[in-house]
């Protein structure tokens, strides 16, 4: 009998868990919708955020003080965003705020950047491609070799799956004179073949030292940056930009954004001002132009909006946007004070996770506790175990002795 007793109580359990999950998902489908908020574009002319809802054809945007415009003032107001509209117009300023426009510069100055927490969360699968940084051809040509680089640098053939060893040696005798220092920690590159250039990868070695390489003329090109003497390095993302200004963004530990900018040959880091983030959590979108950039930081409570100069990345405006409470955050803080969840949006991969929402949740715990401990006829023991499980468990704990066989029965 105790044996009887024991593997009902596992039963029970396991079925509580799977309860925990599978009853907060199915609710979740029916009630989730994902958080949205509107577009926001610094405007150069106006100097001011302001939002767009391009849904609305006749006042599409909206300023931070409330004033509406019209489609034809949205394109004015936004001729860095709208420019290929004014051109087809013939309403494409000559200049504005003293410089010259043309499609060239507007092109070669925007920047489109996007960060979500799957970046880091992800594990690298460790195989990299390496382009030629000097392609004796235009554009970038893919090569017939990939490399890996954690305790050592090798490259390994993708046609007959075997190590060139004569290159292998060429490039980790350039990382051991460069003083690189095994294991490597991470590698960041951009393997897009349809970038206009390639700058390689920045690794980041056991000492935390970050270096650049890249391969110019099939030769191997290491530097040390020695930005790590200054930045607790966390993450970095290339982005190979029109103007090659800078190389692309770097994350501290303490979730300050930077640029590392191309310096005469050298590693110039500029921060942007914003206030930290939170790498786990929050997603960046980035859009910049010849004037500002537009950097939007979405955490889990709401939209922070800034804008900065795009010479200094200084901030010269900032508008938050809370977020609004959907039916699954009303509906899950009372019948769901903790459930379980398999997936994570920031990651790819399966993340089994426990979650708390509210207290108020555990009023409906102890009423249906109250009712499975007083309605549901068993001994005196077996009602308070009954109460004090649903209480602890839930609705989940609650459909799962009502599955089980043996409510009213005695163990």
């Amino acid at each position: 009998m105790k044996q009887k007793n024991k593997i009902y109580y596992i039963i029970l359990i396991l079925t509580t868990l799977i309860g925990m999950w599978v009853l907060p998902t199915l609710v979740k489908k029916i009630t989730y919708k994902p958080d949205s908020y509107p577009f926001v574009y610094y405007s150069c002319m106006l100097n001011d955020l302001c939002f767009i809802e391009y849904s609305n054809k006749k006042t599409p945007m909206q300023d931070t003080k409330g004033n509406i415009y019209t489609t034809s003032q949205f394109d004015s107001l936004m001729p860095m965003l709208n420019f290929r509209q004014l051109m087809s117009d013939g309403r494409l300023p000559d200049s504005i705020k003293g410089i010259a426009i043309e499609p060239r510069i507007i092109r070669s100055k925007m920047v489109n950047y996007k960060y979500s927490p799957n970046e880091t969360a992800t594990p690298q699968i460790g195989l990299y491609i390496l382009f030629e940084a000097m392609p004796k051809r235009v554009g970038i040509e893919m090569p017939d070799d990939v490399f890996r680089i954690k305790d050592k640098i090798e490259f390994i053939n993708t046609g007959t799956n075997s190590v060139n060893k004569e290159k292998s040696k060429l490039f980790q005798a350039a990382m051991d004179k460069e003083g690189y220092t095994f294991p490597t920690q991470w590698a960041s590159g951009n393997l897009n073949p349809r970038k206009p250039y390639d700058e390689g990868y920045f690794c980041l070695d056991a000492k935390g030292e970050l270096y650049h390489l890249k391969m110019v003329n099939e030769r191997p090109y290491l530097k040390n940056t020695h930005i790590s003497d200054s930045i607790d390095i966390a993450h970095f993302a290339m982005l190979e930009v029109a103007d090659k200004r800078f190389y692309g963004f770097l994350y501290s530990k303490t979730g300050e954004m930077y640029i590392i900018e191309n310096e005469g040959g050298g590693y110039k880091t500029v921060k942007l001002d914003i206030d930290p983030i939170n790498l786990q959590q929050d997603q960046i979108i980035l859009m910049g132009n010849i004037f500002d950039w537009t950097v939007s930081v979405i955490t889990p409570e709401s939209k922070k909006c800034y804008g900065l100069d795009a010479a200094s990345l200084k901030r010269i405006a900032e508008h938050d946007i809370d977020r609004t409470p959907g039916k699954w955050d009303k509906v899950s803080k009372w019948i769901f004070p903790a459930y379980i969840t398999i997936e994570s949006k920031s990651s790819d991969y399966l993340l089994p996770a426990f979650h708390f929402t509210a207290f108020t949740a555990l009023l409906i715990n102890f009423l249906l506790a109250l009712g499975i401990g007083l309605f549901v006829q068993n001994t005196t023991r077996k009602r308070l175990f009954n109460f004090t499980f649903v209480l602890i468990t839930g609705i989940a704990g609650f459909v799962a002795l009502l599955i089980l066989p043996g409510l009213r029965k005695k163990y």
